[in-house]
């Protein structure tokens, strides 16, 4: 069973797919064509923030948005990752943009109204917590003054996505409604969703506004979030859905980071919107204001954009890929525990054997002959594991954290860590 949309996996299955075809079958170059065509796609969210920002405050206005869509620290890095929240932008910016093209009277416009609602259906499914900004948006756009037709139109390709999305579920899961069930399904229960985080981060209502204040460089992040506040009132079809994304996902307990990365973009459309208003107020620090803005994040950009997290975790695996001799993998997780993204060790895949500290060591079926070892301790659980194994284990490359993952653990030392991973052979 698979419980959501299968469209976003299908596509990057069809791009893998694809690679081993023409005879790329090493993981990490594999991904590298992945990543590069995610940024390709990402490009189209620079496209679309332009263009609805040319449309409300002049081309000047639209071409900072998309430079902070672009330039963002945030904005790179998580484009290329395997991240829903990510992939969902650019569908949502194209609803938006699409609708105003509608009220616009372009014609055809009933084209652009079905083109919208397809466009915010595809995004609702690759995102479904976007439940809270597309309610927000339909009832918004249903009291625009726009003809009745271009309205249906608009509904219509909203209800062509779930159509679709139906029938998927009907394939692969042998249920028509089995997606909307399963997603829907928490939502029926408010009060479980407020107090119950399911073993992820649980924070006070006000944690996302405070990540907001922090993710857009403080001191300044105070000017931009007012001037959202106020460009909310410019553009108000933006300003309340985004307002209702931001108080949906507060209510709920699990609060993570990446969670805002879907209204990201949204939030750069209010922040140009208000800068008249913010330029009025600050008139003399304005311009001090954005340098220090731009330094700042040009800084973190650099960080994020070639330090990639989680070091420890791919890249011990794909040393033992690209060594083309593993037979068997053992992972001894005794200062973290997570799931093997054995992905990274090829195909066909080598035996692997994960343990953590409680687990007995008993020598496997499958020869082994790497050790990936993550432990505050190497050099006494180096010789555990050779006891157990009763083969003799020599270090052939230890693989210290990233930068990103450094900056990330010294941000936030309780949820993000920075490990390192011992790889040794045995003999």
């Amino acid at each position: 069973m698979y419980a959501r949309s299968a469209l976003f996996p299908g596509v990057i299955g069809a791009i893998m797919a694809v690679t081993r075809g023409i005879g790329i079958h090493d993981p990490g170059v594999e991904m590298l064509i992945v990543r590069l065509l995610q940024a390709a796609y990402s490009l189209l969210a620079v496209y679309f923030v332009y263009k609805i920002l040319e449309r409300s405050v002049g081309r000047d206005g639209a071409t900072l948005g998309g430079l902070l869509t672009a330039a963002f620290f945030a904005m790179p890095v998580t484009a290329v990752h395997q991240l829903e929240e990510s992939v969902c932008q650019v569908p949502l910016l194209a609803a938006l943009w699409w609708w105003q093209r509608t009220e616009d009277r372009h014609q055809p416009s009933a084209i652009w109204g079905v083109l919208a609602g397809t466009a915010l259906g595809i995004a609702l499914i690759l995102r479904f917590p976007l439940i809270g900004f597309a309610l927000a948006f339909v009832v918004l756009a249903m009291r625009r003054p726009v003809k009745v037709a271009d309205k249906a139109a608009f509904v219509g390709g909203i209800a062509l996505v779930i159509v679709l999305q139906g029938y998927s579920n009907s394939l692969i899961n042998h249920e028509w409604w089995y997606s909307f069930v399963h997603r829907l399904g928490p939502m029926l229960h408010p009060q479980r969703m407020a107090v119950e985080a399911e073993g992820y981060p649980s924070s006070p209502p006000w944690h996302y506004v405070l990540t907001l204040l922090a993710a857009l460089i403080p001191p300044v992040s105070v000017l931009l979030l007012a001037a959202a506040v106020k460009g909310g009132r410019h553009v108000p079809l933006v300003g309340i859905a985004a307002l209702a994304f931001l108080v949906s996902h507060s209510l709920i307990a699990n609060k993570q980071e990446r969670f805002l990365l879907p209204i990201l973009p949204v939030l750069f459309i209010l922040i140009v919107a208000g800068l008249p208003w913010l330029a009025a107020r600050v008139a003399r620090a304005y311009r001090g204001m954005w340098w220090y803005f731009w330094i700042v994040n040009g800084a973190l950009l650099i960080v994020m954009t070639f330090s990639f997290a989680k070091k420890d975790r791919v890249a011990p695996l794909l040393y033992v890929y690209r060594r083309h001799d593993a037979t068997g993998v053992l992972v001894a997780q005794y200062n973290q525990t997570f799931t093997v993204p054995k992905y990274y060790l090829g195909r066909p895949a080598p035996a692997l054997l994960v343990v953590t500290r409680s687990d007995a060591v008993r020598p496997p079926a499958a020869p082994i002959n790497y050790v990936i070892l993550y432990s505050d301790t190497p050099d006494t659980d180096q010789a555990v594991l050779a006891a157990a194994l009763d083969k003799q284990l020599t270090l052939v490359k230890t693989i210290v954290p990233s930068l990103a993952d450094r900056l990330a653990h010294a941000i936030n030392p309780r949820h993000n860590k920075a490990r390192t991973a011992a790889i040794y052979t045995t003999s």
